[in-house]
């Protein structure tokens, strides 16, 4: 009942903020020009991606951006209008071409694409839900000529398994400088198998004010993940009915699982505000402000704790294969983890174009990172905590052009050079211009990076009930070279690079999931992807696909799935001129590997060679709608639960949903 009252307060407030009267103010046509972008230091992305939807038209009422979180520079996105694919957005496979995660919405989840990954962060158990978490760099900011808010539901499955999710956004601007929103994204997902539900409330406020002169961005956002670990269900054989136990293949709620009544929790919170001023002049005869020059100042501060619980010890211990000291009671499992950081930063930007022979922009900055780690401590019966401070100083530079239609770049580098991560080094750098092909044009793209990187704490020092380890881990370097060429009139996009990593860290699970441990290979790891996308269409006909090939010259060190694909044949329609319609069949494959399992006292995704999994299509048919400022779809999920040998698996041992009746819907409100 508090769900249901919430979410109908929400839809009041929502409908009462877009009938307020509108602002009477006219934008600048400029509003959305942007200086140079700078990389996001968080990002370890490769192939800078062109989203094909991205061809709908944008409302021209409202203007939509992303920030570099380092800088709080503008990047400009297209406004998510969403015609087509909307079922996608209930699904943890649509967040990428092939994705591993624990079964349903809100749990633990990676990209299969090694091109894909991030490097690991400072506190790497938030990692697994990088698809759930806003920060500044994927916070969307609006601005509005007249007040917006959208509200989503989605629901599948029946009462006792049932999968919802409820999002809303509000967003005002009050004139054509000064904009205000808040975002909700609630989730309650019970889950179709024992002891897995996940629940998730994540909301954050922001506010921009964009002049001539003056930027600001504000950010605060609070994130909450809980999540049931059940370790996976302990017959494989559950799914086609082969179990010794013969519940029955479709009596998922009667599998048997390795835990119960055993919890992880994420919580955690995050303060952001950029500040740019910029000095330049008028231009002669006009009133249009030049800027030559811009300071900024940037301070984040994250929160971020973890707390591994459980009230069934026995079950963990006969888990992890733990015995305690004879003459002893096995302690009790309530493993906590935080960290802390208060980063500050101060740039200087001479801005490109501020006369006509300055080509480019150059920007310097100085970064300070104070942070504190939490782990438990053994001397209190992993009770109390024990913390660890670090303190790192970066410096660095961007030399960039954004202007002019043949050729764009972007060099980028970062050192440490006082602290903890003294000698780390990031050198970046992309490059774009057009060419003809046939009279049309084409887009192509070059990028590439060397970096040394310090390992994190966790990485090195880990204390718990079930894992302790102290380790002296050498830096990793790694160098990738990719590309991209992208033709719009042909819907067609080819990417690709090859990535050569040395003393590579990750987690190794020896002989099985019960002694996991962090390794770093001590020689280099090759790996080469190459990705095509290309959409084909006849009349209302309609085939999308999506393949990449992957190959890792150590599986054992690197596993990927050598084929991955997505296809989605489907036709689309105007009905009466006013309702918008798609009907199809999608699927996600992979070729069979030795994937990633999963950790749950660590809540890391680890390296096994237990059991391979793959060649399964992961299949939906659905109805797309759009009419005037409403989507809705309705669709059946994983028809082909049937196919082959039913194993329906992204990550060992942990089925995904069965097939089950899923809708959705989602409501703009802007006037």
């Amino acid at each position: 009942m508090k769900r249901i009252a919430f979410i109908i307060l929400y839809i009041c407030a929502s409908v009462l903020v877009t009938q307020a009267q509108q602002p009477r103010f006219i934008f600048d046509n400029d509003s959305t020009k942007t200086e140079t972008p700078a990389p996001q230091r968080a990002s370890n992305s490769k192939t800078p991606s062109v989203n094909l939807d991205s061809l709908n038209k944008v409302p021209p009422a409202i203007s939509s951006w992303n920030i570099d979180p380092r800088l709080g520079e503008r990047i400009p996105i297209p406004m998510d209008t969403m015609l087509y694919g909307f079922h996608r957005e209930s699904l943890v496979e649509g967040q990428g071409l092939a994705i591993g995660y624990l079964g349903n919405w809100g749990s633990p989840a990676y990209s299969k694409l090694f091109i894909e990954q991030d490097d690991a962060s400072l506190f790497q158990f938030l990692d697994p839900y990088k698809f759930y978490y806003k920060t500044p760099g994927n916070q969307r900011f609006l601005s509005t000529k007249q007040p917006y808010s959208n509200i989503m539901y989605q629901s599948g499955g029946s009462r006792q398994s049932k999968e919802e999710r409820f999002t809303g956004e509000i967003s005002i601007s009050f004139n054509k400088n000064l904009t205000v929103g808040f975002d909700i994204d609630y989730v309650y997902s019970r889950g179709f198998y024992q002891y897995n539900p996940d629940k998730q409330i994540n909301y954050d406020f922001y506010t921009a004010y964009i002049s001539d002169k003056y930027q600001m961005h504000a950010f605060v956002a609070n994130n909450n993940f809980t999540h049931s670990e059940n370790g996976g269900i302990t017959e494989d054989g559950y799914l086609n009915g082969t179990d010794k136990e013969n519940v029955g293949k479709d009596n998922t709620m009667s599998f048997q699982t390795h835990l119960s009544e055993t919890w992880n929790y994420l919580r955690g919170k995050h303060l952001y505000m950029t500040n740019k001023y910029n000095l330049g002049y008028e231009k002669e005869g006009t009133e249009k402000f030049i800027p030559v020059a811009s300071v900024i100042l940037t301070n984040s501060y994250t929160d971020q704790r973890r707390r591994f619980y459980s009230r069934n010890v026995e079950a963990l211990d006969k888990f992890y294969n733990y015995t305690p000291k004879a003459g002893t009671q096995s302690a009790p499992v309530n493993d906590q983890m935080a960290y802390y950081s208060l980063k500050n930063t101060l740039a200087v930007s001479l801005n490109e174009g501020f006369r006509d022979w300055v080509k480019f922009g150059l920007t310097a900055f100085i970064e300070n990172d104070r942070r504190t780690f939490r782990m438990p401590s053994e001397e209190f019966g992993w009770i109390a905590t024990r913390d660890t401070t670090q303190n790192s100083t970066f410096i660095g530079g961007i030399l960039s052009k954004e202007k002019g239609e043949f050729l764009k770049y972007n060099l980028y580098a970062d050192l440490g050079v006082l602290g903890d991560d003294i000698g780390e080094f990031k050198l970046k750098a992309d490059i774009s211009t057009t060419i003809n092909i046939k009279g049309q044009k084409a887009i192509v793209k070059a990028n590439g990076y060397v970096k040394n990187l310090v390992p994190q704490l966790f990485q090195n020092s880990f204390r718990s009930k079930y894992y302790t380890w102290q380790k002296e881990f050498s830096n990793t370097k790694r160098i990738f070279v990719g590309g991209e060429i992208y033709i719009p009139h042909t819907e067609t996009r080819l990417s690709g690079g090859v990535e050569n990593i040395s003393n590579y860290i990750y987690f190794n699970n020896l002989e099985g999931i019960q002694m996991t441990s962090p390794t770093q290979d001590g020689g280099s790891v090759r790996v080469v992807s190459l990705r095509l996308d290309q959409n084909l269409h006849y009349g209302i006909l309609h085939w999308d696909n999506q393949v990449s090939y992957q190959m890792s010259d150590k599986e054992d060190v690197i596993p990927v799935p050598t084929l991955s694909l997505y296809t989605n044949l489907y036709i689309k329609a105007k009905l009466a001129k006013v309702l918008t319609m798609q009907l199809g069949v999608d699927a996600h494959y992979h070729t069979k590997y030795y994937a990633l399992g999963y950790d749950p006292a660590l809540g890391q995704f680890v390296n096994q060679d237990e059991v391979q999994i793959g060649n399964f299509p992961f299949a939906t048919a659905y109805a797309n709608f759009h009419l005037k400022k409403t989507r809705f779809f309705v669709m059946m999920y994983n028809v082909a639960k049937d196919f082959g040998d039913s194993n329906y698996f992204t990550v060992p041992h942990y089925p995904v949903n069965p097939m089950i009746f899923k809708f959705g819907l989602s409501w703009n409100f802007t006037n």
